[in-house]
């Protein structure tokens, strides 16, 4: 009876983070999108009416950093995070569910150092102003603390889906 009410709760979770990785792969599309249009038009408008959009170019810059960001949590969530599996997959399944949770505690402590020193970068410098968009600096570097704590969070889960699973543990 316990066992089923823990598959249960790790299903929630499950199903708490798919919604999250959709959520934020949808977001990652949409900004993406607005790159595209905007590189698009940027160049259109240069050498088509040698013109710009002022802040148009550091724009561009500040969303791909957020892409970027979302994009490695992301990659946590989906298991596509960095990885040379060329010997790792002539081992045996269980030997490589174990390593798989090593990997993971490793990426999620990197992520944890990284969101720990990027919280403490920007309380330094996020309050410097852009000199083209007049934007604080810090609206686009908390995009690596909200990255690194979404890979710290993907890392968790992961690690407890895996413990979770003792047909992989167990062969």
């Amino acid at each position: 009876m316990g066992h089923s009410h823990q598959s249960s709760r790790s299903f929630g979770v499950n199903r708490h983070e798919l919604q999250l990785c959709r959520g934020l792969e949808h977001l990652l599309s949409v900004i993406f999108a607005v790159i595209f249009l905007l590189v698009t038009l940027l160049v259109i408008l240069r050498y088509l009416f040698s013109t710009t959009i002022l802040g148009g170019n550091e724009v561009t810059v500040q969303l791909f950093i957020y892409t970027t960001a979302l994009g490695a949590a992301v990659g946590v969530a989906r298991g596509d995070h960095i990885t040379v599996d060329t010997f790792v997959n002539y081992l045996p399944a269980r030997l490589r569910h174990w390593l798989d949770i090593i990997n993971l505690a490793i990426v999620g402590v990197l992520n944890a150092f990284l969101l720990k020193y990027s919280i403490d970068w920007i309380s330094v410098v996020g309050g410097n102003e852009n000199a083209v968009t007049h934007l604080p600096e810090g609206l686009v570097q908390v995009a690596m603390p909200i990255g690194c704590a979404l890979a710290v969070l993907f890392c968790i889960t992961r690690i407890i889906f895996k413990l979770a699973d003792q047909s992989a543990a167990t062969q």
